[in-house]
């Protein structure tokens, strides 16, 4: 099982034809990256620039976010505590049927948002994951949801 990872966020953003999708981003700490970027790597994700379909599972039971399963279900990667996810989040999970799953590298997570106004959060997040896929620091993959 891998170690767990230091900083979830579970967003859903709108797509250019309007669509919503669901997408987990992930950050470790340096002492873990290597082995969730390959994880991430051997489950079929790409640098910055695609959206493959990968062997990864995001597992949701009873409505929280539990696991992402990579490498086939080798490794196993887990937020603590588990984290409840919003149903709009589910809703465009379902929808598309899997959830893209963003793994950035470490020291790349924005700075506190609690200095943001809380009706800005949301887009500043937005802002700094747009800046951050631009740049190349990310891994990314879309992976199957269960919701067993």
């Amino acid at each position: 099982m891998g170690e767990g990872p230091v900083l979830w966020a579970l967003v859903v953003r709108e797509t250019g034809d309007g669509t919503a999708v669901a997408e987990v981003v992930v950050e470790v700490d340096a002492g873990h990256w290597g082995g969730l970027a390959t994880d991430a790597w051997e489950s079929g994700f790409v640098a910055a620039g695609g959206l493959p379909v990968s062997t990864g599972t995001v597992q949701v039971r009873s409505g929280r976010f539990e696991r992402l399963v990579l490498v086939g279900g080798r490794e196993v990667w887990e937020p603590s505590p588990v984290m409840e996810t919003p149903q709009a989040w589910l809703s465009a999970a379902a929808d598309n049927g899997g959830v893209v799953v963003t793994v950035v590298a470490p020291g790349t997570w924005p700075p506190d948002l609690a200095d943001v106004p809380s009706g800005r959060r949301a887009q500043t997040f937005a802002d700094w994951l747009d800046e951050v896929r631009a740049s190349g620091a990310v891994l990314q993959g879309v992976a199957d949801l269960d919701l067993g």
